[in-house]
């Protein structure tokens, strides 16, 4: 069905980079003997690609041994709030992202499509580099989970999740469980896949290798009833590596890290548990628990205090039991902290606490048995396996081995005797300028790959051919870039509606016709409401000024009434001649009459003018009112914010492709799925030219 993959000739000089002879010709100097680990927690993603570093050691050094493991002691993926598959099945397979799936880390069951990638356009990212408001996005929708599941997607990628209510390390899953999950996600992915692919004949092989894959996993699943996931990948492991080399590897050998680190009286020996002992010597025990705490803080890796009282960074893998965290107390208990109840493997008062690898070996194989597995939790790993092996990561890879180094060079700065850790091997590949190798025969479709629509849109096309495509797709990286640099200073609802219909073209240009329509409608009300309010603030102009003139004329009032009033009344008091007093009387009376036609009646006129002006003042509200809340500007404000919110989610749209643009791109490039080359080009000339183009480089731990 494949052709032999295309490696270069023998006498082919320039069969590697100068930075792979260099390195690869030190190794077989400077580490004669020393096997290079390949640890991966899946066989279906990135792993067998480092076929490529099994060539460029038969070139150079072809007696270096390399082994292919399965990374199968952490807990198979869950997702807390997932229903469970009422029976059908205990497996799942979910896409990710930041809404639904937020926070799933799925490794040993992940699967990326062609142009897939795991990386997921972050709500934060969208909002933050691309000047998104999410509020007005949700403002318009019924079920929002849905709409912020969609958007920020990782595009092409599926993880299998464990949906029980227990947990389960990947050792212990059973293949008879997941296979139909993982066969349905394989058959997905690479049907996924085949449909990029414009040439009918491609995708027909593309069919064809997702047909011989199932007929792998068949055929070893009826061989091997009882056999685990891990076993599974055992198998398909060298399969690939085989595929893509053309031809069966030599000197590979398969492994996972619970063979590589069962621990037992007869393993304890060895060198990568070396590394364990800096935590059970009494001596060396605080430094190292201190040089480990100061390497992860700020990691998002847990502090050992985070696991409970006395924990070590190591775990104790128990067959069928899962992993738990290894503790030593003050008062000597040993014990193995599961929840919600430690496992006590050595009571207080009973002296059995270790202090070196032997007496820990001694005592977990008397009460647990020979076939438990010793793993260094987060940076305290790849120091143990390091020890014996020459970790091949690829770039990217490993997100915490800069952590490892920090805590190694602490240990050494506190004068611990740590062990001998060998370098990595840093594998860089130009995944995507080497897939312009791919042949196009004559006749064949030029534009041969039909493009993602995040790719769609940072490009600006729907297809393109492998040569335009190694050419453009760092621009491509950089596009996304400007793009989300011009999104994030579409401020306004009309500057980003003129974007979107000069882009998108009709539909949007009769949304802006639309929106500027019921914006008319709201200025046109507007300045109504305007000229009613003018009229108010009048009005209330009126109101002040007639209570000042009230106020004016009652001190008037007043000043009248103790020049003329009060004297009369004070001689009326005092006299006692009753012709006298009727004169007063008379006079007060006629003084009064005029004050009232003086001032009484001035007043109540400007008060009555205020009661006029104050409920005209009411009409006028009431009239405004209802013009701001009449049907006609309820529907414009409806239509407005309506098209604000289709404008924004457009903008989130092209935001989150942007992103997935902005990281898949440079991840795939260099972790590029093992089975894209012969699904893409079943000749072997990618994959050759990746081997060929291929970088090397030691980090040192």
């Amino acid at each position: 069905m494949l052709n032999t993959h295309a490696t270069p000739e023998a006498s082919d000089e320039s069969f590697c980079t100068p930075s792979a002879q260099i390195i690869l010709s030190g190794l077989a100097e400077r580490f004669s003997g020393i096997p290079v680990l390949a640890l991966g927690q899946t066989a279906l993603w990135d792993e067998p690609t480092k076929a490529s570093l099994r060539y460029l050691l038969d070139r150079i050094t072809p007696q270096t041994e390399m082994v292919v493991a399965a990374h199968n002691t952490d807990y198979f993926a869950k997702l807390p709030g997932h229903p469970s598959s009422a029976g059908e099945s205990d497996y799942a397979v979910v896409p990710h992202d930041d809404a639904k799936t937020r926070g799933l880390w799925s490794a040993a069951g992940e699967m990326s499509a062609f142009f897939g990638s795991e990386d997921v356009p972050a709500r934060h990212e969208i909002e933050k580099r691309g000047g998104v408001s999410l509020g007005k996005v949700l403002s318009f929708v019924e079920n929002e989970d849905a709409l912020l599941s969609a958007l920020t997607a990782a595009w092409g990628w599926t993880g299998i999740i464990y949906t029980r209510w227990d947990k389960k390390i990947a050792a212990d899953v059973p293949l008879s469980e997941i296979l139909p999950t993982l066969k349905a996600q394989i058959e997905s992915s690479l049907a996924h896949s085949a449909t990029l692919l414009k040439s009918p004949a491609r995708a027909e092989n593309a069919n064809r290798l997702g047909e011989t894959i199932a007929a792998w996993i068949d055929a070893f699943a009826a061989k091997h009833p009882s056999a685990s996931l891990t076993d599974l990948y055992g198998d398909l492991l060298p399969r690939f590596y085989a595929l893509l080399l053309g031809d069966e590897p030599t000197n590979l050998s398969v492994s996972s890290t619970v063979e590589l680190l069962r621990f037992n009286n007869e393993t304890a020996c060895l060198p990568r548990f070396a590394f364990v002992d800096l935590f059970l010597n009494p001596a060396t025990r605080k430094p190292a628990l201190n040089a480990y705490n100061f390497a992860v803080g700020g990691s998002g890796a847990y502090t050992l205090d985070s696991f409970g009282e006395g924990a070590l960074p190591f775990d104790v893998v128990i067959p069928g039991r899962g992993r738990g965290t290894l503790a030593i107390t003050p008062d000597g208990t040993v014990s193995v902290l599961f929840s919600p109840e430690p496992l006590i493997v050595c009571p207080p008062g009973r002296s059995c606490a270790p202090s070196s690898v032997s007496d820990l070996a001694r005592l977990l194989e008397a009460e647990l048995g020979p076939d438990i597995t010793l793993v260094g939790k987060a940076v305290a790993l790849l120091p143990m396996l390091a020890a014996e092996y020459i970790f091949a990561f690829h770039e990217g890879a490993s997100s915490y081995s800069d952590r490892t180094a920090t805590m190694l060079a602490e240990m050494r700065r506190r004068n611990l005797p740590v062990p001998m850790a060998h370098p990595i091997l840093r594998v860089q590949y130009a995944t995507w300028d080497a897939i312009a190798a791919v042949p196009v025969a004559p006749g064949d479709i030029a534009d041969a790959l039909n493009l993602p629509p995040y790719l769609q849109q940072t490009l600006g096309r729907a297809s393109i051919g492998f040569e335009d495509f190694a050419l453009c797709w760092r621009r491509a990286v950089t596009f996304a870039e400007r793009d989300l640099g011009t999104l994030r200073e579409l401020r306004s609802p009309r500057d980003l509606l003129s974007y979107l219909a000069e882009e998108q073209g009709e539909n949007w240009e009769e949304k802006s016709r639309q929106y500027e329509s019921a914006r008319m409608v709201l200025l046109t009300i507007k300045d109504k409401a305007q000229a009613i309010q003018g009229r108010i603030y009048t009005l209330y102009d009126q109101v002040r000024r007639l209570k000042t003139e009230a106020m004016r004329i009652e001190r008037e009032k007043g000043d009248d009434f103790r020049a003329r009033i009060q004297p009369l009344r004070e001689r009326l008091a005092s006299t006692k001649d009753p012709g006298e007093t009727e004169l007063l009387e008379s006079e007060i009376e006629s003084l009064r009459a005029e004050r009232v036609m003086l001032f009484d009646v001035e007043i109540e006129t400007r008060r009555g003018s205020v009661r006029y002006a104050l409920a005209t003042v009411r009409d006028l509200k009431q009239s405004r009112l209802a013009l701001e809340r009449s049907n006609e500007a309820a529907s414009a404000r409806e239509t407005l914010r309506r098209i604000e919110s289709e404008a924004e989610t457009a903008k989130a749209e092209l935001v989150a492709n942007s992103l997935r643009t902005l990281h898949a791109l440079p991840h795939t490039n260099y972790r590029p799925s093992s089975w894209l080359f012969p699904l893409v080009d079943p000749s072997g000339a990618w994959f050759a030219r990746l081997t060929k183009t291929t970088e090397l480089r030691w980090e040192e731990l």
